[in-house]
């Protein structure tokens, strides 16, 4: 069986906006896996197949949470 490709999405972003950000992705079911938020910068862990699915999903829910997308990295299987 193949191993399976995912990467880690770094958001830039106050803490009080994670918690907020955490229940509008709560509606994409199976999308990805919030790791963890440390330094103002919450990361995102993502199969590969659904990168870009989170990337446009991010951009249109920026109206609602300040973020920036700070880095897209593939994930060498670190938690």
């Amino acid at each position: 069986m193949g191993e399976s490709v995912e990467y880690d999405v770094y958001l830039k972003m106050d803490s009080s906006d994670v918690h907020t950000l955490s229940y509008i992705l709560e509606v994409e079911d199976n999308l990805l896996n919030m790791r963890k938020y440390e330094n103002g910068v919450l990361r995102i862990l993502v199969p590969a197949d659904l990168l870009d699915e989170l990337l446009n999903f991010l951009h249109s829910v920026k109206n609602c949470v300040k973020f920036e997308l700070v880095d897209v990295r593939l994930n060498r299987g670190t938690i």
